[in-house]
């Protein structure tokens, strides 16, 4: 059995379907119901960065320069890696790495047209929302392809506090993949306001990221290039903050964090929580990573005319899909499901309906029940796990429970999604125990790293 999802495009959805009030603003602390602004339509295909490229396809790089072409021929700026902060024990690190995703398929995308078009086969609805009406149409999007599907497609970031974060990178293929990978996208906490094709949507529209997220605070990241939205868009967007290119294809995404308890004294003054609740029961970050069509519904994958889930019947999660990387689910939820010192990592879409997602509530899962080293455990047994865990997409059954531990200091948290081998993996990395095969990426984040790196980290099975 499945918890609660807290995921972006998931219960507020649910609720408006319903009739039921919805807060539209992410990060908002006043959880207030008016309807949300008109948004312009954006016409615009060009970047800042100059360039051109299909806005759904591969990006263009240069395997011998280790430069973008549709970024102005450049590549990330010269950094030096950040400083880790660790005042814990030394972790031994895991990885969760699910294989075989990607198969052939539907997921309903959202398409413009009138009433009685007949390419309305998942959804063909005339939507309420009392100041307005809206209708929507969503057509069958047939997937031939068994590559990674559909996390290939353009995906965007989302990072809810507590969070705190050093550093992050999005590698891609510079080309072939065969070949080397690049930084493709680059922040660093030390010039937050000068991130390499990076465009940042925080609580009422925030553009520049500093690197701390309060408790439910949200910050999106996207590619810096615009996503033309408006009529005549494909897939369909009305416009919002979010008209921005995803990352297609392969890609490594890495992140220097911590994630501080809400009620941590520098991290409460930054809570967008709403007034009346408790910090403890909302303490919740998450990692995640979704269809950018999804978010760049207008309100932020809050629309009800979405590509989450294909059927009606309360079985979310069918649809274009979407990776919670690293989730704690809030003690809010009960104490079957919630627990701010378990972290969930799983997978949802139309191959998959559900995979992975093992978690503990506290009425189970007490922290001091595992050794204080672990970072990967297993919450069946309540034991740490001794090697990294696999899920197969097409053979599931399995005796552990892999789920984290909730580092306060620290890790390097990763997510390969790696077309050529059909894998997603997540891992933990403690910066003073960095295993042979990730010595290539951290902590230095080179700018170019050969694909054998990146084959390293597919063979990696921590701890090990």
């Amino acid at each position: 059995m499945q918890p609660p999802r807290r995921t972006h495009a998931l219960g507020s959805v649910l609720s408006l379907v319903l009739g039921t009030a919805l807060a539209i603003a992410c990060g908002s602390n006043d959880g207030g119901s008016s309807p949300p602004p008109t948004p312009a339509a954006s016409t615009s295909s060009g970047g800042s960065t100059g360039g051109e490229a299909d806005p759904t396809g591969a990006p263009a790089g240069d395997p011998e320069s280790g430069n973008w072409l549709d970024l102005g021929n450049t590549q990330a700026p010269p950094h030096d890696p950040a400083v880790p902060t660790n005042t814990g024990v030394v972790t031994r690190g895991g990885t969760l790495t699910f294989t075989n995703i990607g198969a052939a398929g539907y997921w309903g995308r959202r398409i413009e047209a009138a009433p009685g078009d007949a390419r309305c086969d998942v959804q063909s609805e005339t939507i309420d929302f009392g100041w307005g009406s809206e209708f929507c149409c969503r057509t069958k999007h047939e997937v031939t392809s068994n590559l990674l599907t559909p996390f290939n497609e353009q995906l965007t970031m989302v990072l809810d506090g507590p969070l705190r974060v050093k550093q992050f990178a999005v590698y891609q293929p510079l080309a072939a993949t065969t070949g080397p990978w690049a930084i493709r996208s680059f922040w660093d906490r030390r010039t937050p306001e000068a991130p390499y094709n990076f465009h940042f949507s925080g609580p009422k529209n925030e553009a520049v990221f500093a690197g701390d997220l309060g408790n439910s605070c949200t910050f999106f990241a996207m590619q810096q290039r615009k996503f033309p939205c408006g009529p005549g868009s494909d897939p369909f967007c009305p416009g919002s903050d979010l008209d921005y290119d995803g990352w297609p294809g392969s890609k490594l995404v890495v992140l220097l964090a911590s994630m501080p308890y809400a009620d941590d004294p520098a991290m409460k003054p930054l809570s967008c929580i709403a007034k009346g609740q408790d910090e403890r029961e909302q303490d919740s970050p998450w990692i995640g990573i979704s269809p950018s069509e999804l978010n760049r519904d207008g309100w932020s994958g809050y629309h009800p005319c979405h590509c989450f889930n294909n059927t009606n019947n309360g079985q979310l999660g069918d649809g274009c899909g979407q990776i919670n990387v690293f989730e704690v689910i809030a003690e809010a939820s009960g104490a079957q499901w919630g627990n701010r010192d378990i972290i969930s990592t799983g997978i949802r879409s139309y191959q998959v309906g559900s995979l992975g997602g093992a978690t503990c509530g506290i009425q189970s899962c007490g922290i001091d029940q595992f050794p204080a080293d672990a970072d990967l455990l297993d919450v069946n047994s309540l034991t740490a796990m001794k090697s990294g865990a696999v899920i197969d997409a097409n053979n599931r059954a399995m005796k552990e429970g892999p789920a984290w531990r909730r580092a306060q200091d620290d890790r390097f948290y990763l997510l390969l999604l790696d077309e050529r081998s059909r894998v997603v993996q997540v891992a933990v990395i403690h910066p003073a125990a960095i295993p042979q095969a990730a010595r290539a990426i951290v902590p230095a984040l080179p700018n170019t790293v050969p694909r054998t790196a990146i084959d390293g980290l597919l063979n990696l099975r921590l701890p090990q």
